[in-house]
């Protein structure tokens, strides 16, 4: 009976246990991202920028809208970083899906080294992209 006892009292403080640090490690990211960035839109974001935006979203997984908080002066490293701090073993898939989609719009034009470059640059890079497949006269 004891020995019953120690196994139920041993996997109910081990539940415990994971559900703490899982509804803790929910919203890390969240918390991170908040205290680095501030809670208002940035000016430089524009209806223009709108689909990059919502690419930096879809790629960091990132809600809704918030793509919009971030300075223009953000790199996309810069951003990785403030998800998942140095000190922590990720994968960098975030930074895979955004190279992707970067490479999927932009093509040929995509610059050097895309995750050191400010998302200001890569911004105008990709308004450059839409641009230049609108007007005819453009070469690839």
């Amino acid at each position: 009976m004891n020995t019953w006892l120690n196994t139920l009292v041993c996997i109910l403080a081990i539940t415990l246990l994971t559900l703490l640090i899982w509804f803790w490690n929910r919203g890390t990211q969240r918390r991170r991202f908040n205290r680095t960035f501030p809670k208002t839109p940035h000016a430089f974001w524009t209806p223009q920028t709108a689909l990059f935006l919502a690419a930096i979203e879809k790629a960091y997984a990132l809600p809704f809208g918030w793509a919009k908080r971030l300075p223009p002066q953000t790199t996309p490293m810069g951003l990785y970083l403030v998800l998942y701090p140095e000190h922590c073993i990720y994968d960098d898939c975030e930074n895979e899906r955004f190279i992707k989609a970067l490479h999927f719009h932009l093509k040929l034009k995509m610059p050097k080294d895309p995750l050191t470059q400010t998302f200001e640059t890569l911004a105008l890079c990709w308004q450059e992209a839409i641009d230049c497949d609108t007007t005819a006269s453009c070469s690839k």
